[in-house]
């Protein structure tokens, strides 16, 4: 019964972008993490998780989907914060 005291977690994307399928065949890779470090730049984290997920890279909503995964500690922290339906494409 422990869950039933844990926050409701909503995340920050459209339901749409969460039923993207994969393709077939396509295993999702383990991405570098960020952590959100003051001195760590933003910008090579997104160049390197764009290099990571490959060729569909150009799926914008794949990608949305999946750029938490590289995400930890501080970084992690911060996205869960994300007002829910507040991200809608990737740029």
């Amino acid at each position: 019964m422990g869950y039933m005291n844990q926050p409701y977690f909503v995340l920050a994307f459209p339901d749409a972008i969460l039923h993207t399928e994969l393709p077939i065949g396509y295993k999702v890779s383990k991405f570098s993490k960020f952590l959100g470090k003051i001195g760590q730049s933003t910008t090579k984290h997104i160049v390197r998780y764009q290099m990571e997920y490959g060729d569909i890279a150009t799926n914008e909503y794949l990608k949305m989907e999946y750029f938490p995964n590289s995400l930890t500690k501080n970084a992690f922290t911060w996205f869960t914060t994300l007002p829910p339906n507040s991200i809608y494409n990737w740029p």
